[in-house]
């Protein structure tokens, strides 16, 4: 949410910083005075709400220590002693179309078309 206050606080420094004028800042009835100095805050507050809902979405992964081993066992088969197999890079994500049923899915981030397997999907076939 929008703190109006320091969005206004923030706008009069941006706009003496720029040449304007401290009497061109007189704010009465919740809008200034000058039509020059309410037009730039109508646009500060339109830049700040654009820039709130632009925010980007931290992404978080969660996944068990199965399913990581077998995003492991997938990229690398041969364990820690093959240095270019544990340089490979696999994409992790959720599908909710996958061959298998929504979940995580994991592939070769370079070839994608290699196909991919379910992780937390045992041998046997059951999740977990």
């Amino acid at each position: 949410m929008i703190d109006l206050n320091k969005e206004r606080v923030a706008f009069e420094e941006a706009y003496l910083s720029v040449g304007g004028k401290q009497r061109e800042l007189e704010f009465e009835g919740g809008e200034y005075t000058n039509s020059k100095s309410q037009l730039g805050w109508d646009l500060w507050q339109i830049k700040a709400k654009v820039q709130e809902v632009a925010l980007p979405e931290t992404r978080a992964v969660t996944l068990t220590c199965a399913e990581l081993k077998d995003a492991f066992d997938f990229g690398a088969p041969d364990g820690e002693k093959d240095q270019f197999q544990m340089e490979t890079e696999m994409t992790i994500k959720w599908l909710q179309d996958g061959y298998d049923g929504e979940g995580y899915y994991c592939w070769y981030a370079d070839l994608p078309e290699e196909g991919c397997i379910k992780l937390g999907v045992s041998e046997s076939g059951a999740e977990g």
